[in-house]
């Protein structure tokens, strides 16, 4: 026997110890990797194993066999069929931030009601499983110690349970936040419970048999022990408590927690499917030699507390204390997690209604500061709950029975759970109705048996208790068909409400949901913020608004009626988190209210694609092809050069790279906005387009920016199925500015061809007549002797010479251009300076050039190989852009610089320079920045292949002026010769010996 006081401090060092790890863990002082690891989440489900697993289990496998495996086997094929059944409910769990299954079916039926009564059955089916956990620590103390009352005990776990609750149990407040700390120390008491097992497995194997030889020999022996424990598995209840366990992992408030609500990744659930049947395959695989060991060693005691006497009876101090240890650590995990899920469920479906009620918010409150300790009030109440339960138990009250009620009473909200996966037609009606009829059956036929001496209400009770002990399982399938029976038939005479039917949908395992939803009331995110402040208070509004925002990725000037469909839907999945989905969807129907007056619009297709993008992996089979399919549609619609809008019920639900680069609007700035929504010109062009007959519209000018564009539009109508509603329609944009310009272009180049021709043929008949003047003026000068008519005669053979130059210079300019091998064929020594001189006199003809100085500071002694009226059209080309761009009162400078074979002539003015953008465009023919009718574009395209011909080069430098970025700075690279050979082939050239 142990004496009390060091077993009370042992006790309150294992708790402490077990505060400590929850501790450390929530300041991040384990590695992340351990918390978070697969191995942790598995471990955290053994708070499934509690003291009926760790006691009770033995009893049954003494009373009724190998029955007792149903319990462990029950589970594990609940696990084992986790893709079909447990994966689908964290999808939903996860996806609107539900934290227990009272949430679900408020979530899944949209009715308080079905949460209420979903809280009030597990509250009330719990308090047996919690007063089993009570009575089976108070009963191991009492039973190694001998030196206190049960109920004093009693009262002191329950306080150092308060304790730990309070303490870290409500510490989060959302079911978005895990709770770490608690997770992984009941993941270290799971892991004792097993070390704890497993070595009281091995001490009797070893020490009380001997050895295995030893074991076999004992069992031939005693072979009826092994007849005795295979006949109840025939005779006994083994399908119902299959069932009843199988169930558990949804309906049990503390496995759904952990397994559901407490989950950071999908994949540690897979990795539990087949870790978790490990673990309590560990767990019960001492159990048949604990019942052999107690019989041999012929243990006086309770068949439940076996593992406790074999470590008396064998004289092993050590090991009845951490038999003590795995039983105080079942125990106190499971009135932990049972405790803090319950406590959630009370707040979310009773506390919160009623206070929601009765307490106005004031705007400055923290809301979040009250909930917790609302919840912690309610840890407190749950567990003295539980103790009064305890209290008002029968003296003789097993393990099992306790635990038979608890689990039968959880079974009757089976079939619930069951329909939110796989039956769409299933309603609030029918559940309601089927779960109180069932429970109905279950408190008459457990609860009130269980009770019978507090409350008499059959004359015979000990016969009915007797009758229920040994018949429970008929009772408990009677329970659940009445449910079922009652539940089907309703929901088939009853038919849901709209709200439902879509939640439904979206629930339904296989159902992809599509079509249409509400517009909100509120028309952007502030608005949302400021209609939330009533019901949460300023701090606690701004704060949910936010985080819905930023969890969607959205802006806080969102305005898009889609995206706000979207942010209405977060906000209220995150208030389900925090107060529940009763709660939330009271908030959010009161407070951010759809607008009835306005129709339905579309889903948001661009998001539904991004979904399906992080889900592609997973695809398989045909749906796999049919994404393939998909995606191929989607790149083509997304590298087509022209621009693609759709159009439903007149928002935009796609727009590609196309339509972005044409009309510079952003993917994300148009998607989900009505087309009337967008800026000028666009919604001239493509709203007005839409009200039309026509299907096409071509060569459509419109402004953009200052910059006259032209467009073809084209549109056509879609019937979708995927889109239920009408005016659906795609429209096509095609930019033809720059065809369009093209066309301009050599209109106006035929034009200018065909003027120039007419001044070569003008300036040919206008040589004939000056040739005559000429001519007579020369006679004149030669016959007369009279000075003043010498000297008259003399001016006008200058003006007619000067006349005859500038007929000479247009035609030379007008003659058409050559090939390279004919334009160097003709090259010729070339004095820059004259050359550049006769061009600038060219342009100063030009009466809008008299403003402007044209500086020739060319070395007189710089000399190239060119051809003379072509390098002279080149210096006029670059002198006229040069003249356009410059200020009035500016002045251009050409100087030229000598290089070993080469000379450079620079043209500079002092204009506006030119942009960035365009300097690879400038060489291009017809590319003009000048209005039309105002240039061709085929200057400095013609000026580039003269140079080139020559075996020259020409580039730009713009701005020259980097600080008030202007002036422009052209640089011609020819072949130089040196003067003096150049003045000699020059005298050749006009003698006519130059070949």
């Amino acid at each position: 026997m142990f004496d009390i006081q060091p077993l009370v401090i042992i006790s309150t060092g294992y708790l402490l110890l077990l505060f400590a790890c929850a501790w450390i863990t929530e300041k991040g002082w384990f590695p992340r990797r351990v918390v978070q690891h697969p191995v942790t989440y598995v471990l955290s489900l053994g708070v499934y194993a509690s003291s009926w697993a760790y006691y009770g289990s033995t009893g049954v496998a003494y009373d009724f066999g190998y029955a007792f495996l149903a319990f462990y086997f029950g589970l594990s094929g609940a696990f084992l069929l986790a893709p079909v059944l447990l994966n689908p409910i964290l999808n939903i769990v996860k996806k609107h931030q539900l934290s227990s299954l009272a949430d679900l079916f408020a979530f899944r039926f949209r009715s308080p009601v079905a949460g209420t009564i979903s809280a009030l059955l597990l509250f009330v089916t719990l308090m047996p499983l919690l007063a089993l956990q009570i009575q089976a620590v108070s009963d191991s103390i009492h039973l190694i110690t001998d030196q206190s009352s049960a109920d004093t005990l009693a009262i002191g776990f329950c306080i150092s349970m308060m304790l730990f609750t309070v303490l870290f149990g409500s510490r989060p407040i959302t079911s978005r936040d895990h709770h770490q700390g608690l997770v992984f120390a009941i993941a270290v008491e799971s892991l004792l419970k097993m070390t704890v097992i497993l070595v009281v497995g091995g001490v009797i194997l070893f020490q009380v048999f001997g050895g295995m030889d030893g074991l076999d020999t004992w069992l031939n022996a005693n072979s009826k022990n092994i007849f005795a424990m295979n006949t109840p598995l025939e005779e006994g209840p083994w399908r119902t408590t299959l069932l009843m366990f199988f169930a558990s992992a949804i309906v049990m408030p503390h496995m759904f927690h952990m397994t559901f609500t407490e989950n950071r990744d999908r994949k540690t659930l897979y990795a539990a499917s087949w870790g978790l049947p490990l673990f309590l395959l560990a767990l019960s695989i001492s159990t048949p030699l604990i019942i052999w060991a107690a019989i041999k060693l012929n243990v006086n005691t309770l068949p439940e507390y076996f593992p406790l006497a074999i470590g008396q009876a064998l004289n092993q101090r050590w090991l009845t204390l951490i038999v003590y240890l795995g039983g105080l650590s079942a125990a106190s995990s499971l009135m932990i997690v049972t405790t803090l899920a319950l406590s959630s469920m009370m707040l979310n479906h009773i506390v919160l209604p009623i206070y929601q009620q009765i307490e106005h918010v004031n705007s400055e409150i923290n809301i979040y500061r009250r909930v917790i300790w609302l919840k912690r009030g309610l840890m407190i109440v749950l567990i003295i709950a539980a103790y009064c339960f305890y209290r008002l138990l029968h003296d003789d009250s097993d393990l099992h029975k306790l635990n038979i009620v608890a689990y039968a009473g959880a079974l009757q909200l089976l079939p619930g759970a069951l329909c939110t996966l796989y039956w769409e037609r299933a309603n609030h009606k029918g559940f309601i109705s089927g779960v109180l009829a069932g429970t109905s059956l279950w408190f008459m036929t457990f609860m009130l048996p269980l009770a019978i001496d507090i409350v008499p209400l059959f004359v015979e009770g000990d016969r009915v208790q007797s009758w229920i002990v040994g018949h429970w399982h008929l009772a408990a399938g009677a329970a659940l068909f009445v449910n079922i029976t009652v539940f089907v038939t309703v929901s088939l005479l009853t038919r849901a409400t709209e709200a439902e039917q879509r939640v439904a949908r979206a629930c339904v395992v296989q159902h992809v949901t599509a079509g249409a939803q509400s517009v909100p009331k509120a028309q952007s995110a502030l608005a949302f913020q400021e209609m939330l402040c009533e019901p949460l208070g300023k701090r606690a509004a701004q704060k949910e608004v936010s985080r819905a925002l930023a969890e969607l990725g959205l802006k806080f000037d969102e305005k898009r009626p889609g995206e706000l469909a979207r942010l209405r839907d977060k906000i209220e999945s995150n208030l389900s988190g925090f107060m529940g989905p009763t709660v939330a969807l009271e908030i959010v129907n009161t407070f951010l209210p759809l607008d009835s007056d306005k129709s339905y619009i579309h889903q948001d297709w661009h998001f539904l694609e991004s979904r399906l993008e992080v889900y592609h992996s997973e695809l398989t089979g045909l749906a796999a092809e049919l994404d393939s399919l998909r995606r191929y549609h989607r790149k083509t619609l997304y590298s087509i050069p022209l621009g693609v809008c759709a159009v439903g019920h007149g928002d935009i639900l796609l727009w590609n790279p196309a339509m972005v680069a044409m009309t510079g609007l952003e993917t994300e700035q148009v998607l989900g906005f009505p087309v009337s929504g967008l800026p000028e010109p666009w919604v001239s062009l493509l709203g007005t387009f839409i009200d039309q007959d026509r299907t096409s519209l071509n060569k459509y000018r419109i402004d953009v920016e200052g910059t006259l564009r032209c467009f073809s539009v084209h549109k056509a109508s879609i019937d979708s199925e995927a889109i239920t509603m009408d005016g659906n329609q795609v429209l096509l944009l095609e930019d033809l500015t720059e065809h369009q310009q093209l066309e301009d272009q050599l209109i106006h180049s035929e034009r200018l061809a065909s003027i120039g021709r007419l001044a070569a043929g003008v300036a040919h008949e206008i040589g004939n007549p000056i040739t005559g003047i000429d001519c007579l003026a020369q006679e004149l000068k030669g016959f007369s002797t009279d000075p003043t008519i010498r000297e008259s005669a003399q001016q006008i053979l200058e003006q007619t010479k000067r006349v005859g130059n500038i007929v000479q210079m247009l035609v030379s300019y007008a003659h058409s251009g050559q090939t390279r091998q004919g334009v160097t064929g003709n090259a010729q020594p070339v004095r820059l300076y004259e050359c550049v001189g006769e061009a600038m006199a060219l342009l100063q003809l030009n009466a809008k050039h008299d403003e402007l100085t044209f500086l020739n500071r060319c070395n007189p002694e710089h000399w190239v190989l060119a051809g003379y009226q072509k390098l002279q059209q080149v210096f006029i080309n670059l002198l006229s852009n040069a003249a356009d761009a410059s200020p009035k009162g500016g002045h251009i400078t050409v100087s030229t610089t000598e290089k070993r074979h080469t000379v450079d002539i620079v043209v500079e003015d002092h204009g506006h320079g030119i942009p960035q953008n365009i300097k690879e465009k400038l060489f291009d023919p017809f590319f003009t920045t000048k209005e039309a009718g105002k240039g061709t574009g085929l200057g400095l395209a013609l000026a580039w292949n003269i140079v080139e011909a020559y075996f020259g080069t020409i580039r730009v430098i713009s701005p020259v002026n980097e600080v008030s970025h202007s002036g422009t700075c052209f640089i011609v690279s020819l072949p130089r010769i040196e003067s003096v050979h150049a003045k000699q082939q020059q005298e050749i050239t006009h003698s006519g010996e130059w070949v």
